[in-house]
């Protein structure tokens, strides 16, 4: 850590052309700046955005001293730009009247976290910092993932830098007044934008700026001391201690002010719609522009690849499909445009032209009916052997199967580029904009990327900028960046016009990168006592790295490229070779069951991509969760016992779940460490580096208890016996995080569903914003009750079926139950919330449904075998 950057009396005024006087300046002083000011970042640049605070890429300084936080992850409605500024200003102790935010542009490098102290270079460091520790640079957070907002990680993985860098500045500011008083600095106190010492004293930070840029910066010790000792009690942000946690974003929301991706408007733009090839890796064979060009206000037609050439799809990342665009002075005359086009077109529908995914199910199921890729086995003995042991009075076994399914965010993609004097300029509502930048150099401005080479990278890097928006909602759509990509490759094609890309809703569900299409098989056999003392779950799934990576079948991949993949996809993301999934998906639900039974194999089956795989909110939890979730009921109802009780018992006695002493080779944990990362100093002492999250069933166990104390499940299930209602309970980890959920519905003799209520407990260690909290657990709710009821994407003749909300509905609001959430009260750290919530709905309303006498449902939708009113 250091001081802050100094600017003298003299440089400021001469700056400004005036010789004495004063000046106040607003809190909303941000005016645009030319690419040369921006490139050379002078005094103007520091009085109108700030002083940058050295070493600190989050925090300006203004010269009234009114702080700008840098927010570098994408906010898309789950409240992170203000919750983790308001981790910063909390133990900064700035007054949040005083406090501002503005969102970062695309820089990898300069959000990314060193170790904050030198690491010896013979350590040897644990998974996943093991992989990017080069002996020169060490990260905790690495620049590929330090602006990717996805995976439930900003706050787990940010919250103590956070908490860091605030008691940083804070330590600073005391410093530089007790030494502006000549007192010591342990009589000083800090307190909303002001240092308090003996004898009354008191002085605004906006004093202290000249002073300390002079000041010896604390140490890391002293940092993680200080952090120590402000404890939970002085907290004025964090976890809505004294003040109420503040959300900067709201206030504009509901005015209407907020800029969202297609509110961006550069003088001269065009906006362009692209008719896409509807069959992944297809190629545009012919086109007639003329009826196109005949509308009023169309101004090109241009194909998105030469004639021939296949574009996106399976294998080719965030290549865009081929297609043909429109570009027009408006929306309606491209729509109008694209409309006209259409008939024209002819297409080469390629490899995946046969795609049928009715068909494709049988496949699926027929691969989980063999014998996969062990991915996790107890060595207490053979499972196959036990299913025919004397001692299993019975054995159970079932399919489930989840299909297809598209994000739906409200907000279609849209984007908007300008390409002039040889740089890409690129505004965007994107989770991703580090890897934004990198696609659209490699993909749309042509440089010559080899997978993995960060030099190629860094180039990429160079050739654009990226403008973050708001995102109207994302869920991992938005973490894919193929139709900024598009409004890329039209601005390459159209020097100096700035070229908007608008998706429709129609675009949105036909072209997306949908989530893994999954059957699950469970056997189980079951002791004397109901128990199972043999367990068998086999998941076959389409992995998302299937589309990232090429493979054999991707079209014109040379061998060197195709072994850099396979190289690559190993090493970065856990082996899975294709057809099998990634170590990561595998980590969602799969390798981390939980359930305490002595003999146990779980196995990985193939499955291949025919169209485009990505993450989806709580991606493979999903699928993984509804065939664990329901399969323990099935054997609760097997074993006549209550499903609470029985549930409890699976989970069994408090353990971490020691998955790299069985046969996972490297447990991906969401990226971050299972166990604390402590690194040795000098003088043979050890520093604590980075908390562990490790699965445990305590944990789990908890938040079951506790949602079924909080939903009343004894009571009501003595209740509703004998009755068309019931209860339904599934509990599951995912990004870190444990939630329980109960469910209770109502069924009519015509099988007509109505949900009653549904309660949900989370465990997300420390509850930084409650209130966001809240919102993510009903928000998680209502999408999990949205796809477990409603959601289904199907393809015939390679081609998705559905076309908007009438065919892919999402929960109306006369659907939507009440929802009651609880949040386990915790000083861990912080984990995930925004994926979570979502994974146990779909197992605990189909339990609930059989406990209200209607049929066992293992399949998505549940409207296909129940009425959704």
């Amino acid at each position: 850590m250091s001081g802050i950057y100094r600017v003298t009396r003299r440089d400021f005024l001469q700056t400004l052309g005036v010789g004495t006087g004063a000046l106040v300046f607003g809190l909303s002083v941000t005016p645009s700046l030319s690419a040369a000011e921006e490139a050379e970042p002078g005094l103007l640049q520091k009085l109108t955005k700030g002083f940058p605070v050295k070493d600190v890429p989050f925090v300006f300084i203004k010269v009234n001293g009114d702080i700008v936080i840098i927010s570098h992850r994408s906010e898309m409605g789950q409240g992170i730009r203000s919750s983790l500024a308001a981790v910063l200003a909390d133990d900064l102790e700035a007054d949040w009247g005083r406090v501002s935010l503005r969102q970062a542009d695309a820089d990898g490098e300069k959000y990314a976290i060193k170790f904050p102290f030198e690491v010896p270079k013979d350590t040897t460091l644990p998974f996943p910092y093991d992989r990017i520790h080069d002996q020169k640079t060490a990260y905790l957070i690495p620049p590929d993932g330090s602006q990717f907002t996805d995976s439930s990680r900003s706050m787990a993985a940010y919250y103590q830098p956070m908490r860091i860098f605030g008691t940083a500045v804070r330590l600073v500011m005391i410093r530089s007044a007790a030494q502006k008083w000549g007192v010591d600095e342990k009589e000083c106190r800090a307190e909303k934008h002001q240092v308090f010492g003996p004898g009354g004293r008191s002085i605004d930070y906006r004093w202290l700026l000249l002073r300390a840029a002079k000041v010896t910066p604390p140490t890391y010790d002293e940092i993680q001391e200080a952090i120590e000792k402000r404890g939970p009690d002085q907290w004025r942000y964090i976890g809505r201690g004294k003040e109420k946690m503040p959300s900067y974003d709201a206030l504009e929301m509901v005015l209407g002010k907020t800029v969202f991706g297609a509110d961006v408007n550069v003088p001269g733009m065009l906006t362009a719609m692209i008719e896409r090839c509807p069959v992944a890796n297809g190629a545009l064979a012919s086109y007639d522009p003329a009826p196109a060009l005949a509308i009023p206000g169309v101004r090109a037609v241009l194909p998105m690849f030469p004639v021939g050439t296949r574009g996106g799809g399976v294998g080719m990342a965030f290549t865009p499909h081929a297609g043909v665009a429109v570009l027009a002075v408006n929306t309606w005359a491209a729509l109008q445009g694209r409309r006209a086009l259409r008939p024209t077109i002819t297409w080469d529908y390629g490899p995946h032209g046969t795609y049928d995914s009715d068909v494709y199910r049988k496949e699926l199921e027929e691969s989980t009916s063999n014998p996969g890729r062990s991915v996790r086995s107890y060595k207490g003995g053979d499972v196959d052997s036990t299913f025919s042991l004397a001692g299993a009075t019975s054995t159970l076994d079932a399919k489930y199967y989840v299909p297809h399914l598209a994000q739906a965010p409200m907000e279609p993609p849209v984007a908007v580029a300008l390409f002039q004097n040889g740089h890409m300029e690129v505004w965007a509502p994107t989770q991703s904009p580090d890897v934004t930048q990198i696609s659209v150099g490699c993909v749309a401005l042509g440089i010559e990327c080899a997978i993995n080479d960060e030099a190629c990278n860094e180039r990429a890097r160079k050739a654009a900028t990226v403008h973050v928006t708001m995102l109207g909602g994302g869920f991992g759509r938005k973490s894919k960046p193929d139709y900024i990509v598009e409004a890329a490759m039209l601005a390459k094609e159209n020097p100096g016009i700035p070229i908007r890309v608008q998706w429709t809703r129609e675009d949105d569900i036909k072209f997306s990168y949908y989530n893994a299409v999954s059957s699950q098989y469970l056997k189980a056999a079951l002791g004397a006592d109901g128990r199972p003392t043999a367990l068998l779950q086999r998941s076959a799934f389409t992995s998302f790295f299937g589309t990232i990576f090429p493979n054999a079948q991707t079209p014109g991949t040379s061998d060197a490229v195709l072994a850099a993949a396979k190289k690559l996809r190993f090493d970065f993301v856990g082996s899975g070779e294709y057809p099998y999934g990634s170590g990561i998906e595998r980590a969602q639900g799969l390798e981390d069951m939980p359930f305490d039974v002595p003999r146990i194999r779980l196995e990985n089956c193939p499955a291949e991509n025919h169209i485009r795989v990505g993450w989806m909110r709580s991606v493979a939890n999903v699928y993984h969760a509804f065939g664990i979730g329901s399969f323990a009921n099935e054997m609760a109802i097997a074993a006549k016992r209550d499903a609470k009780d029985y549930l409890i018992e699976l989970i069994g006695r408090d353990r971490i779940l020691p998955l790299r002493d069985e046969e996972v080779s490297q447990y991906r944990n969401n990226e971050l460490p299972m166990a604390v990362i402590e690194v040795p100093v000098e003088g043979g002492k050890v520093k604590q580096l980075v908390p562990g999250y490790p699965p445990e069933t305590a944990r789990l166990r908890t938040v079951v208890e506790a949602v079924a104390k909080q939903s009343g499940w004894d009571e009501k299930v003595r209740q509703y016996k004998g009755t068309r209602r019931g209860l339904g309970i599934a509990a599951h980890r995912s990004f870190l995080s444990y939630v329980a959920i109960v469910v209770d519905v109502s069924l009519s003799e015509k099988n007509e569903l109505t949900i009653n209520e549904v309660f949900g407990t989370i465990h997300c260690g420390l509850a930084v914003n409650r209130d966001r909290v809240m919102a993510q657990m009903e928000g998680g709710i209502v999408y999990g009750l949205s796809y477990a009821l409603l959601g289904e994407i199907t393809v015939k003749e390679g081609k998705v079926v559905q076309n908007n909300f009438d065919d892919y509905p999402i929960l109306r609001i006369n659907q939507t139950p009440k929802i009651t959430i609880n949040i386990i009260d915790s000083l861990e750290p912080p984990t995930g919330v925004g994926e979570p919530p979502t994974p146990a709905v779909a197992p605990a309303l189909a339990n609930a449904i059989v406990a209200a006498g209607g049929p066992r449902i293992r399949e998505m939708p549940f409207r296909k075998h129940i009425v959704v009113l």
